[in-house]
């Protein structure tokens, strides 16, 4: 690494801290405190993940109130709930268990409005005030649906639908796809299968968009914009090849889109330099560019279990050192002026030094227009206001 670099990204980043400890409210502070006594008390995320994980599976209230009041009763009431939720826990623990009709839709309630800040409601009118909110602060949204898997064909045709009703939403631009939520077959070994199913779903999708035009905040229209996401491993050379061969089509040979690629995964980087290749030379036979969301990868659990079940090796890095490494490569290798206009750049992370680095690179090479910053909603909304100023 350039150590020139390396100090003007330090310098940049604790700038940009300084900037963000100040615009800090104080709810947003409460909320750190309240993190940082999570990621503390490893306990605390074991009852926590118990609780969002078993108690909410059934409709019947009683059902719910039974295993809500089963799991702190044997585990405890997590330290990191703030006074007040403690006192409502022992509330509900001594009376509120036994009217669960009242109790439930409250506790319910209680976790939609603690989890508003990262999850966005979907319904209409509480979405449409916040997207437009956003549009006037000058920052793009991308909506991302939760549930990443469909249990069948007939959900995959409920969620197909919301997606082309998102897209002609005259309110978003920009939407996150998981191929598990378009189709509900995905195997490995009938990867020529499961690529045709989906290239024919995503064409729908990507007609779609461009079909329905987004203005921007400049009065600016643009169309809209998908992006393949993607989690588990098993799914990214099928999601990649999903990609090219939808995009190599004719009719789409004037259609952006994106897709996510996992520092975390040691296949990225060679993943990243294959598909740049192949947007140089969509771009250079007058195709449009793509771009490349770069981020380190959040699902390391799951490919543990995976791994654990079937002894097989551990997909990811199993040390941060060498995510940060690969993180930083990738990146490098994007700013390359003669790639970055084929495939551009969405830099994700929260780390201010990997932002102030890909910034830093950004403005060496003068491509800044090619690459934009990617956070997730509510995880560090002082930080993004911090840098957007």
């Amino acid at each position: 690494m350039n150590q020139t670099l390396v100090e003007q990204s330090i310098a940049l980043a604790e700038t940009w801290q300084n900037r963000a400890n100040e615009l800090l409210t104080h709810e947003e502070k409460g909320i750190q405190e309240q993190m940082l006594r999570l990621v503390t008390h490893p306990m605390d995320k074991v009852v926590l993940t118990k609780l969002i994980d078993q108690s909410f599976r059934s409709e019947n209230p009683a059902r719910v109130a039974d295993q809500v009041g089963y799991l702190l009763r044997s585990f405890g009431v997590p330290d990191f709930f703030s006074r007040v939720e403690k006192v409502l826990v022992q509330m509900f623990l001594g009376l509120g268990r036994y009217f669960p009709a009242f109790s439930v839709p409250k506790i319910i309630d209680k976790m939609r409005h603690s989890s508003s800040r990262a999850i966005i409601s979907g319904e209409p009118e509480a979405l449409l005030a916040h997207l437009q909110k956003r549009r006037k602060q000058k920052v793009r949204m991308n909506l991302n649906h939760l549930g990443e898997a469909v249990l069948g064909e007939g959900e995959t045709r409920h969620r197909l639908k919301s997606y082309l009703d998102d897209l002609e939403n005259p309110e978003i631009e920009y939407l996150s796809i998981k191929i598990s939520t378009i189709y509900s077959q995905i195997a490995s070994i009938a990867f020529d299968h499961c690529v045709e199913i989906l290239k024919e779903r995503l064409s729908i999708l990507f007609e779609a968009a461009g079909r329905n035009g987004f203005i921007r905040w400049d009065g600016r229209q643009v169309p809209k914009f998908i992006n393949l996401d993607m989690e588990e491993y098993r799914d990214v050379e099928i999601t990649v090849e999903a990609f090219r061969k939808t995009l190599d089509q004719e009719r789409f040979k004037r259609t952006s889109a994106g897709i996510a690629l996992q520092a975390y995964l040691p296949d990225s980087f060679s993943i990243q330099k294959a598909l740049t290749e192949w947007a140089m030379d969509r771009v250079s036979g007058g195709g449009a560019p793509i771009k490349i969301r770069i981020v380190k990868g959040a699902n390391m659990e799951m490919e543990m279990v995976e791994s654990a079940i079937h002894n097989w090796p551990l997909a990811p890095y199993d040390n941060k050192l060498e995510v940060d490494a690969n993180f930083r490569r990738m990146v490098e290798y994007g700013m390359d002026p003669r790639r970055i206009h084929a495939a551009h750049l969405g830099i994700a992370s929260h780390n201010l030094f990997e932002l102030a680095y890909a910034y830093s690179i950004a403005r060496r090479e003068n491509v800044a227009s090619n690459f934009s910053f990617e956070m997730l909603e509510g995880m560090a909304d002082h930080v993004r206001r911090a840098i957007s100023e």
